[in-house]
């Protein structure tokens, strides 16, 4: 019997969603149910793999086509559906429904969600921190390939990353994120463009003998002369183009989060995520995200099913 795996609840922003499919992505094709991800409304045009169809589906193929503005129809009854679900479950029903507080963790190869999965042949799931890096390092292949984005975002991203390469410099991606970090975490990661500019210049500095050139995304306009002396050029200033021009560097850095975590995967490409801009940078500290998971997530908890 097929079961089926429905994301209900929209996470965060562009790369925190890629995150949380993949992941269960690289679940479903270990263990073999499909997944439905109605909840990645606002991306789904982005891709090939999710433009046309209505759910959103994993595995790709058939489903029912998209019309204007029912993607958004649908997510609204899948959400309202869960709350339903939510409702029973709090009154001692055995509802297919997986709902994790913020500081819960559930491994998507564990015996608690397996079982979910045998006891009710459509599961919703709804929050974060639903996890198993080894199936992402194992499925990688399938998860990039299902998320490569239309042929006009990669022109875009080529654009930029290409000169560079004909160059022959190292191409360092630098995400200078600004502007919801301000209040995240209490600022802890908000960092000023004499930070940014001082890791590049270490940057630099571990690399003497190749010649450098940044290629700098940020989600807020960065004046020109604040890297002034270092070769720069600008991502495309697209969401999705800046993303995966990320991907296309040599190295990564940038405050901790998804969107370079995510650069780091797709591209392969070692990333340092910058905890304390005061710390030494070393060719060290550069590492490649294989499994999709970063360091510090919380403990597993179980779940209600």
């Amino acid at each position: 019997m097929d079961r089926r795996v429905i994301i209900a609840k929209r996470v965060g922003r562009l790369a925190n969603r890629l995150v949380l499919f993949a992941h269960f992505i690289g679940a479903a094709v270990e263990h073999g149910f499909t997944v439905l991800n109605p909840a990645f409304v606002a991306q789904a045009g982005y891709f090939p793999s999710t433009s046309k169809t209505l759910l959103c589906r994993y595995p790709p193929g058939g489903g029912v086509p998209a019309l204007p503005g029912s993607r958004y129809f649908v997510y609204y009854a899948f959400e309202y559906y869960a709350g339903v679900l939510g409702w029973l479950q709090g009154r001692g029903h055995d509802v297919g429904l997986i709902r994790l507080r913020r500081d819960q963790h559930l491994d998507l190869n564990s015996q608690a969600f397996l079982n979910a999965l045998e006891a009710h042949r459509v599961v919703l799931v709804q929050d974060w921190f639903f996890r198993n890096g080894l199936n992402c390092e194992r499925h990688r292949d399938a998860i990039c390939s299902y998320f490569t984005p239309w042929e006009t975002h990669l022109a875009a991203v080529r654009a930029v990353v290409d000169p560079v390469r004909r160059r022959d410099r190292l191409l360092v991606g630098v995400h200078v994120r600004r502007t919801d970090y301000q209040w995240f975490k209490d600022g802890r990661f908000f960092y000023s463009h004499a930070q940014y500019r001082s890791l590049m210049e270490s940057v630099q500095h571990i690399y003497p003998d190749r010649e450098v050139t940044f290629l700098v995304c940020s989600d807020e306009p960065v004046p020109q002369d604040e890297f002034a002396g270092l070769d720069v050029v600008r991502g495309p200033g697209q969401e999705l183009e800046d993303l995966y021009a990320l991907a296309g560097c040599d190295l990564i850095l940038g405050p901790p989060s998804t969107y370079t975590l995510w650069a780091s995967y797709y591209g392969e490409v070692p990333r340092y995520s910058i905890s304390d801009p005061a710390e030494p940078v070393t060719r060290d500290s550069f590492l490649v995200d294989s499994r999709l998971q970063r360091l510090g997530e919380p403990a597993a908890g179980p779940p209600r099913t």
